[in-house]
């Protein structure tokens, strides 16, 4: 089956905000974003009840057990409470929820914040609809310097933790992406007792998905830092002096698999590296083993890299960790692939490195080896009886009959993750190429031709120009 694909095209001279409604539009063309929400939690009117019981401790959050409409789901909200020798000293709004009005009357378990009685919590609530069909669940495009944008995406509606929630922010030529499993959109600033503390600002627990506390100065507040330490960062552009595209590759057999990758086609280039830029994909999958939305969320991604050396570097982030945060980040679904020594020094993505069948010398026992057979007598791959002089040793050539290019199809999301929690749906493969012509340009679009019935398109590739062209392509069935 043929992918579908599209394209979202800013003329020269776009602005960093085009970034955020190019994604915006991404997202609506796949059916991503989640639809409108409202009546989030943004205050307490009052807290009562508790018991003395524990010592010092906090209970970041913390949901309620019955009261108002949605308790055990996702758009359940939660508070953050502080005990003080015992005494419940604060309480502030974690998580927002959705789906509360004014003065309803929530509980919260004693035994969920350290003992003692249950203790009950009047809201106030914001009727505002947040987000749409169409749109982000929150953004900020008012300035032209850092705006972002906020993707509600529903992994499984029905679960605690089955939405998950994206941010990206444009940082110079720069996109940067987060995730996590709650942002509080509220804009007032609220820091007291009884308040939601930070607008703006990512909910959850530190080491599960926050990289500090809820209420942890400075974090996630909006303006250059919609999030301290972001997931991923990495170059989708030059300069607003060339055209940007942002190309999207949905898969026909999984539907919830897309590819972006972003691309100045107006800018001249001797190969693929020099006008294509971030080629990656979210993870959207529910079918894993292991994995319990209830209790975990899917907040990992795929970056795609390339090399002139003929290699596609994948790398799979584990979690909402990066090399500038180290963290263990546990709520993550890719956490029991994590290793390191401590909490503060874990494992926050994993490498994958795929070469070309058809450049030998840069393959060793460390890496994929795909099925590649070409006995051209043009051919570089002496190691395989290829290229071998038939006048000097007439029985060494193997018969032409055994040439074969696989189309590599089944792609683990990484060779280092055992059990594989997801494969590439088949309509995305790898083809090996190799050309006896140096210096051939190839880009992002140009076909492969298996067959009239079997065409593929160029979404990425990594090849050698030397003294030939050879390499390895990502590529997607478009017939």
């Amino acid at each position: 089956m043929a992918i579908s694909t599209y394209r979202i095209s800013k003329n020269a001279g776009w602005a960093k905000t085009d970034v955020i409604y190019q994604l915006e539009e991404a997202f609506d063309w796949l059916g991503w974003h989640g639809g409108t929400v409202s009546g989030i939690v943004t205050g307490i009117q009052s807290y009562s009840g508790w018991s003395s019981a524990g010592g010092n401790e906090n209970y970041e959050d913390v949901r309620p057990s019955s009261g108002g409409t949605n308790i055990g789901i996702g758009s359940t909200c939660s508070f953050y409470v502080d005990r003080n020798s015992g005494n419940v000293n604060n309480v502030y709004v974690n998580r927002p929820g959705a789906g509360y009005a004014d003065g309803d009357s929530l509980t919260v378990s004693g035994a969920d914040i350290g003992g003692g009685s249950d203790m009950t919590v009047v809201v106030s609530a914001d009727e505002t609809g947040y987000g749409s069909t169409t749109t982000f669940y929150d953004k900020a495009v008012d300035s032209n310097t850092y705006p972002w944008g906020v993707l509600r995406l529903e992994v499984e509606a029905d679960k605690v933790y089955g939405d998950t929630y994206w941010g990206f922010q444009v940082n110079g030529n720069n996109l940067e992406i987060t995730s996590g499993t709650g942002f509080h959109p509220y804009d007032e600033t609220s820091t007291y007792d009884k308040g939601h503390y930070q607008p703006n600002s990512w909910r959850g627990v530190n080491y599960q998905e926050l990289s500090s506390t809820m209420t942890g100065s400075g974090y996630g507040s909006g303006s250059s830092t919609l999030h301290t330490y972001p997931q991923r960062e990495f170059a989708i552009s030059s300069s607003n002096s060339f055209q940007l595209d942002l190309s999207i590759f949905r898969s026909a057999l999984d539907p919830n698999f897309a590819v972006f990758s972003y691309r100045h086609p107006d800018k001249s280039s001797t190969w693929i590296g020099g006008n294509t830029y971030q080629t990656f994909f979210l993870h959207n999958f529910t079918s894993s083993p292991g994995f319990d939305a209830n209790e975990l969320y899917v907040g990992s991604m795929t970056e795609i890299d390339r090399s002139s050396s003929g290699y596609l570097h994948f790398r799979t982030t584990l979690g909402n960790n990066s090399a500038s945060y180290d963290y263990v980040q546990s709520r993550s679904a890719l956490a029991g692939y994590i290793t390191g020594g401590s909490t503060s020094q874990v494992d926050y993505e994993i490498d994958d490195y795929y070469y070309a069948s058809t450049i030998l010398s840069n393959v060793t026992d460390t890496y994929p080896h795909f099925y590649y057979r070409n006995n051209d007598v043009d051919a570089s791959v002496g190691t395989k009886g290829v290229g071998v002089s038939t006048s000097t040793w007439p029985n060494s050539r193997s018969p032409d009959s055994l040439n074969y290019n696989a189309v590599v199809k089944g792609i683990p999301l990484s060779t280092n993750l055992i059990p594989s929690p997801y494969y590439l749906p088949d309509d995305f493969v790898f083809i090996s190429f190799d050309y006896n012509a140096p210096n051939q340009n190839i880009q992002q679009w140009d076909t492969i031709t298996v067959s009239g019935s079997e065409v593929y398109t160029v979404i990425d590739a990594a090849y050698n120009q030397t003294t030939r062209t050879n390499g390895i392509a990502f590529c997607a069935r478009t017939t």
